[in-house]
């Protein structure tokens, strides 16, 4: 976007932005090509001390990428910015690509997490019932495939709801999806609905095995997950991430979330941060949810995240890279050791926390393809590295 006018092969419009190489631009300034809602910090800032380590020494063999150095890992991934938190302090920062400190990132998927989140709490707390059915709670899709699946199936995405999200297949359903949010107008059905919500309630078919008992990844869960959340809560999702955190963890800048055309908020993919905001959140999870002398998020909650979903459940889905994981109110639980919670998004978004490690990894990229079997060996690899490093 340098250049007036740019070039035409690097010109990023509402057509091409998730192209590349239009979206080293375009994740970092989504706010000029979509509407948004301001997610408002408050107070002071709450600085995070440092204790600089270098660590391209470090030695990253990953079966079928070779060996690498941290920094090579950095380039190889696309990373736009990484910033590393062990026992609270930064040990490691990096910024490419254009971004800095100060700079907000498309979160893409690991949105997800925050709506979880939200709604995990308000379940803690007895503002939302796991065990209520998705009809009752929402009239509005008592019509819907959706209608008989449990609040808790929905956060966890074993509602058994017919959904194909194939990014390597123009035919799938999440291509219509994107089509109703506003993302990809080249995309447009005249038969489909347009607004989140709307195409949420056009869906009919269910998997032939009980509902709770098989995860399949799809995101429309997550955004029925926030239409519940937000129906209990009589709030937004940006408006408590305001209140009860944004404004409340020392963050340095205000974060932002994508609306659809209609003004729902995009809960599924929508979310924009700096890494070092998204790095304290991650610090208040591993601090059980405490902040200094206040408790933000229950302990329960954390703890519930922390020991994960059903690993039986999850192999429904056949992640081969994430063999052996969970799938819990939205966040991706490793229980192997390194023993792992995560918010993940395509592309390279990440969130990573190691509550045996006292560890915080946030990472941001603009990779060409959002299929994580392009990062995951490469990310878990250097995660083992690094833990291996600190642990010495």
């Amino acid at each position: 976007m340098r250049g007036f006018p740019p070039p035409p092969a690097y010109r990023v419009h509402v057509g091409n932005w998730q192209a590349w190489p239009q979206k080293v631009w375009s994740f970092q300034h989504v706010d000029e090509l979509f509407g948004t809602r301001t997610i408002r910090r408050g107070g002071t800032v709450h600085v995070l001390p440092r204790a600089t380590r270098a660590l391209d020494h470090l030695r990253i063999d990953v079966p079928g990428h070779g060996a690498m150095s941290w920094s090579q890992m950095l380039a190889r991934t696309h990373t736009d910015a990484m910033v590393v938190l062990h026992r609270g302090h930064v040990i490691a920062e990096h910024y490419a690509h254009g971004m800095t400190a100060d700079s907000r990132h498309l979160m893409f998927s690991a949105t997800k997490s925050m709506a979880g989140l939200m709604a995990a709490v308000l379940v803690e707390e007895g503002h939302l019932d796991p065990q209520a059915s998705v009809g009752t709670c929402l009239p509005e899709l008592s019509n819907s495939a959706w209608a008989d699946a449990r609040v808790r199936d929905v956060m966890d995405m074993t509602d058994g709801v017919v959904f194909t999200e194939d990014y390597a297949d123009p035919s799938s359903d999440i291509y219509r999806y994107v089509w109703a949010m506003g993302w990809a107008p080249q995309l447009h059905q005249a038969a489909d609905p347009r607004g989140i919500l709307a195409m949420l309630a056009t869906l009919q078919k269910v998997h032939a095995e009980p509902r709770g008992t098989a995860f399949r990844y799809r995101s429309p869960a997550t955004d029925v997950t926030a239409w519940l959340a937000m129906r209990a809560a009589r709030q937004s999702l940006s408006g408590w991430l305001e209140t009860r955190l944004w404004s409340r963890l020392g963050m340095e800048h205000d974060a932002y979330i994508m609306l659809d055309p209609i003004g729902t908020e995009v809960s599924f993919a929508g979310m924009n941060a700096t890494a070092r905001d998204l790095a304290r959140l991650g610090q208040l999870l591993l601090n059980h949810g405490r902040w200094g002398d206040t408790q933000l998020i229950p302990a329960a909650v954390v703890a519930d995240l922390v020991r994960g979903g059903d690993t039986q459940a999850f192999q429904a889905d056949g992640r081969v890279t994430r063999s052996g994981w969970s799938y819990r109110s939205q966040w991706w639980v490793n229980p192997q050791p390194p023993r792992s919670v995560a918010a993940i998004g395509a592309f390279g978004q990440s969130l990573y926390i190691y509550p045996e490690h006292d560890l915080v990894l946030v990472k941001f990229g603009s990779h060409p393809s959002p299929l994580a079997s392009e990062v995951d060996p490469i990310h878990h690899h250097a995660h083992a590295a690094l833990i291996q490093e600190l642990s010495r």
